[in-house]
């Protein structure tokens, strides 16, 4: 987390839009590892310095499929 950049949430990949192209008025969950555990919600508008560009529209976070054994 050190390297990231600030930026908005709309065009963050931990931003649980979605939609291709999110507004700034929409509200939705940061899904980023550290920061879901408190179910924070934010707008499109919103940001912060733990922000990983999206690399393509579709681009949103998922959680890695548990390992089976």
């Amino acid at each position: 987390m050190a390297d990231a950049q600030w930026g908005n949430c709309k065009g963050c990949r931990f931003f649980a839009s979605t939609s291709a192209s999110p507004e700034d008025r929409e509200v939705h969950n940061c899904n980023h590892p550290k920061l879901r555990p408190f179910e924070l919600e934010v707008s499109g508008a919103s940001g912060c310095n733990v922000y990983e560009a999206r690399t393509s529209p579709k681009d949103t976070y998922e959680e890695p499929a548990p390992s089976v054994q």
